[in-house]
């Protein structure tokens, strides 16, 4: 979890999106097991790059609105055809809670590839998986320096910590090696 705090803004639900979005902030909502109800909120969209940036689907953010922080995990981006960011879904998470997540695959090692003219083919970003939120990692990372021509990569071959449950099939390929 990064020490990094996000400030967000209340939002009336009754603003004009258009406007909002057009004055360079992005509409979104904050919800949760452990909250009342759903607090809908926005943020400014040099704020929200920099938290896309610097964070994975699997990191636990820390926004601040009306000076009380809260922990939270990117659930959706939605962007327009554009591929501009157009809204935002945060879950509130307290510790120790049991939670779903896509957790997103990197690769490195893909010069080695390349030098013998083989492509890693990539087929699935993300491993679901359910678990205590601190527990659950913010990405997986695999080296496919080593990998050879119709080399597969199958979610079983992650290495998936034992104290949380994978929800994806374990024969899901993630990737294969091609020339």
């Amino acid at each position: 979890m990064s020490n990094v705090v996000f400030k967000v803004y209340d939002r009336n639900t009754k603003e004009n999106l258009k406007k909002m979005r057009k004055s360079g902030q992005v509409p979104c909502i904050i919800y949760g097991e452990f909250l009342p109800e759903s607090i809908p909120a926005k943020m400014q969209r040099s704020e929200l790059i920099k938290m896309l940036n610097s964070n994975y689907s699997g990191s636990i953010i820390t926004l601040n609105l009306n000076d009380k922080n809260f922990n939270c995990v990117i659930k959706e981006v939605q962007k327009n055809n554009d591929n501009e960011i157009i809204h935002i879904d945060l879950q509130y998470v307290k510790a120790n809670e049991v939670i779903k997540m896509s957790i997103p695959v990197r690769y490195f090692g893909q010069e080695n590839l390349e030098l013998q003219r083989l492509v890693l083919e990539t087929f699935n970003p993300f491993i679901d998986l359910q678990g205590d939120v601190e527990e659950i990692p913010e990405y997986f990372e695999f080296d496919v320096s080593n990998m050879k021509f119709n080399d597969k990569l199958l979610v079983k071959d992650m290495d998936i910590p034992e104290s949380v449950t994978l929800l994806s099939n374990p024969d899901t390929i993630l990737a294969v090696v091609n020339g």
